[in-house]
């Protein structure tokens, strides 16, 4: 396979996970959106050294770790920089949680097909895009209390849908 599709496939397929391994410890989205992209451009400069038979997260997100250093270093002097031990801790309590994170991620993906097609839509609303639920309202006629009511009501389905389907597949309630 042609190298540079290769990692297109791969870094496209993952790149979400990285963006939120970055989130986690960078504010602003700003801030982080450069750092990803700075990720980006060493995963690719450093494409040929890859071991494919290694799995491609975790390699991503140690380039990802280095860039939110170097990224630390130049913002030192702000208020809102997180401190190293700090950074180090989240990092550390990330690499414990992933595995559970990754179960409660398919557990979620599952339980949102279950929705009826209008839940699904006022998920999506809510979660994709700023001000999407406000719109959603006033271009159907529902009341916006009514249309966060329902969400908060889909959110407890979701949330114990969740847990159910952890629970069937030996997770605790973690």
């Amino acid at each position: 396979m042609d190298p540079a599709a290769e990692f297109v496939r791969l870094w496209t397929r993952h790149q979400a996970e990285v963006e939120r391994y970055v989130y986690m410890m960078i504010p602003r989205a700003v801030d982080a959106g450069e750092v990803i992209q700075e990720v980006s451009v060493k995963l690719w400069e450093k494409w040929e050294r890859y071991d494919q038979s290694r799995p491609f997260v975790p390699w991503a997100k140690k380039f990802a770790w280095l860039e939110v250093l170097k990224w630390r270093q130049k913002q030192a002097r702000e208020r809102l920089v997180f401190s190293s031990s700090l950074l180090e801790k989240i990092n550390a309590a990330h690499e414990e949680e992933e595995p559970v994170m990754e179960i409660r991620r398919r557990a979620l993906r599952q339980c949102l097909t279950r929705l009826n097609p209008q839940e699904r839509k006022w998920v999506k609303l809510r979660y994709g895009r700023h001000g999407a639920v406000k719109q959603e309202a006033e271009r159907t006629g529902v009341r916006l209390h009514k249309l966060y009511y329902a969400l908060e009501k889909i959110r407890g389905q979701l949330l114990e849908c969740v847990g159910r389907t952890m629970r069937k597949e030996g997770w605790s309630d973690a």
